[in-house]
């Protein structure tokens, strides 16, 4: 029975990750009209949105505020980069990386909340990890649609990993900021439940 209340307790959404997850989705969605113009792939600051968001609101909360701003898009609403919308995102060039950000979100939330302190190490891993869950599936899906492997590697990742460094390193300085300031950040109890601190 105890063991029932602490799922039933762990499966509530709070008030406070509830509105965390629709400021997050809000903020991906300015932070991709924020966009210089590439091939197929446009740089835009969604990616340091979305590493903060899994950073500050942990894993379920930062994947949830991923969900709200895919939801957001592929109903029509202007928050894709280029001010784009509608499911057709979700299938197009994009579409990989699209998914790849609630993967992200998760991801870097993840492994941090687990750790006690947000170190500068811990943190560039948990967001290189997190990276490479957008890439992945991006590069899959763009793949599909040019038919050539190396062409997505090359326009879809390559020349994308410089910024995106240096986006982790923003997201991990400002994660680790917060922190100090008493901005309460998720972390996993040895017992598998969620704590804030």
């Amino acid at each position: 029975m105890p063991s029932t209340n602490r799922e039933q307790t762990k499966s509530k959404w709070t008030t406070r990750e509830i509105a965390l997850a629709g400021l997050f989705a809000a903020l991906t969605a300015v932070a991709a009209q924020i966009t210089i113009p590439l091939p197929f792939v446009p740089l835009t600051l969604q990616t340091l949105a979305i590493m903060l968001a899994g950073a500050v609101l942990g894993s379920r909360a930062g994947a949830m505020s991923q969900l709200v701003y895919l939801l957001m898009g592929s109903v029509g609403l202007p928050v894709f980069a280029n001010r784009s919308g509608g499911i057709q995102e979700l299938v197009g060039f994009t579409g990989g990386y699209l998914i790849g950000f609630v993967l992200c979100a998760y991801v870097v939330g993840f492994i941090l909340e687990r750790s006690l302190k947000l170190t500068l190490v811990r943190g560039m891993l948990a967001m290189a990890a997190g990276m490479l869950a957008i890439y992945v599936p991006g590069v899959l899906v763009l793949t599909f649609h040019i038919g050539s492997f190396s062409s997505a590697i090359m326009v879809g990742v390559i020349g994308f990993l410089p910024a995106d460094a240096i986006k982790a390193f923003i997201a991990v300085g400002i994660a680790r900021g917060l922190e100090a300031r008493g901005i309460r950040r998720s972390v996993r109890r040895p017992d598998g439940r969620s704590a804030t601190m």
